[in-house]
C-alpha cells in the first residue's frame, strides 16, 4: 500500500460581497449557460475548486409586496409562495469555472444549469446588468509536490470546476488529462472540436476546447453515445488506468457531478491505492457554516467512528478517504 500524505488544511482566504457586472450571459447547450462577471479591481484570491453565492433577485430593489384580501369569518391561511412573490429569498452556490485579471480587474466564468427559480433568473440577466455576489468560498483543490499527472473527472454540471482546475494545473506545470461524462450531448456544456474527434474507444484526445487550450487531453462518454465513448466515465476512467497509463504513486484524481459518480470514481481510486479529491455538492443557504445544513459524512476518531462536515466550510474539497457515503 502506497503512504500517500494529506494535505495540510490552508488558510482562511478573504471573502466578500461585491457588485459583478455581467460581461456575457450565453447559451452552451440545452439548459446549460456561460455567465461572466467582471468584478472590479481587489477582488480577492481564487482558486480551483471553490465556488460563489449569487443572489438571485434584483439587489437593488425591495420585493414584490403581495395583497390579499378575506372576510373576517373566514381568515386565509398563507404558506410561503403566498407571501413573497416567488422571489428567491436565498442565495444559489454556483461553482468557479476559470478567472481572468485582465487590466487588474477579475473576471469570473460561471456554468450553470437551469433547474429552479434561482437559475431561471440568472439565464435572463443581460450585459451591463449587476448581480451581488458572496465569494470566494470553500477550500479549493490542491495537489502535491510528487504529482505528476491529474486526472480531471467531471460529470455534467460538476465540469466547470474541472476547466478551472486543468487551467491551474497546466500554470503549475502539472500535466492532467480529463474524463467527461454526460447522459447525453445535448447535455454537454463545453465546445467540441470540429476536426478533432472524441474517441469512440474513450482514449483522451485533444477534442475539447476547454481542456484542449491548456494542453489537456479528454475522454467523452455519453450514456446513449451521441458523442465520444457509449457508457459511463467511470468505465473510460478506469480502463485508462488499469491499462497502466498513470503511476498511482504519482497520481491525483479530481472528480466532480452526480454522487453517484463521484461514490465509484472515489470507491475505485481508493481500491487502487490512487488519491483522489472529491468536490462535494449541497443545497446551501448560507455558504458560510452558518446555517449548519450543507454536511456530508466522514470518518472521524469518535465513538461512532464518524462525525459530520459542512461541505461549505470544511469542503468542498474532501479527500476520497474520509468520505462516508450514503447507500
Amino acid at each position: 500500500m502506497i503512504d500517500h500524505p494529506r494535505q495540510r488544511e490552508s488558510a482562511p482566504q478573504r471573502r466578500t460581497v461585491a457588485c459583478g457586472t455581467v460581461a456575457t450571459n450565453v447559451c452552451l447547450c440545452d439548459e446549460h449557460y456561460l455567465l461572466r462577471l467582471d468584478m472590479g479591481a481587489g477582488y480577492p484570491a481564487t482558486r480551483a475548486g471553490q465556488f460563489v453565492q449569487i443572489q438571485c433577485a434584483a439587489f437593488d430593489d425591495d420585493p414584490a409586496p403581495v395583497v390579499h384580501e378575506w372576510s373576517a369569518d373566514r381568515p386565509p391561511r398563507f404558506v410561503r409562495r403566498d407571501t413573497v412573490a416567488g422571489e428567491p429569498l436565498l442565495r444559489r452556490p454556483f461553482s468557479l469555472a476559470g478567472r481572468e485579471d485582465v487590466g487588474g480587474r477579475a473576471i469570473l466564468s460561471i456554468i450553470y444549469r437551469v433547474l429552479g427559480r434561482g437559475s431561471a433568473w440568472l439565464s435572463r440577466v443581460r450585459e451591463g446588468q449587476s448581480v451581488s455576489v458572496l465569494g470566494p468560498l470553500g477550500n479549493g483543490f490542491t495537489w502535491p509536490e510528487a504529482m505528476t499527472v491529474g486526472l480531471l473527472v467531471g460529470g455534467g454540471v460538476g465540469l466547470p470546476p474541472m476547466f478551472y482546475l486543468a487551467d491551474a494545473l497546466h500554470r503549475a506545470g502539472k500535466h492532467a488529462q480529463a474524463f467527461v461524462g454526460a447522459t447525453t450531448q445535448r447535455l454537454l456544456p463545453l465546445n467540441l472540436d470540429p476536426v478533432v474527434l472524441a474517441s469512440k474507444a474513450g482514449w483522451p484526445t485533444l477534442c475539447v476546447a476547454e481542456f484542449a487550450r491548456c494542453g489537456v487531453e479528454a475522454a467523452v462518454t455519453t450514456d446513449d453515445g451521441s458523442v465520444g465513448m457509449e457508457g459511463l466515465v467511470t468505465e473510460a476512467l478506469f480502463n485508462w488506468i488499469d491499462q497502466g497509463r498513470v503511476d498511482p504513486a504519482t497520481t491525483v484524481v479530481y472528480t466532480c457531478g452526480p454522487e453517484p459518480m463521484m461514490k465509484a470514481v472515489a470507491e475505485g481510486c481508493i481500491a487502487r491505492d490512487i488519491l483522489c479529491q472529491v468536490a462535494m455538492e449541497r443545497k446551501m443557504a448560507c455558504g458560510m457554516g452558518t446555517c449548519q445544513s450543507c454536511v456530508c459524512k466522514t470518518h472521524a476518531p469518535t465513538a461512532s467512528g464518524w462525525a459530520y462536515k459542512l461541505v461549505c466550510t470544511d469542503g468542498t474539497i474532501f479527500d476520497a478517504r474520509d468520505l462516508i457515503w450514503e447507500r
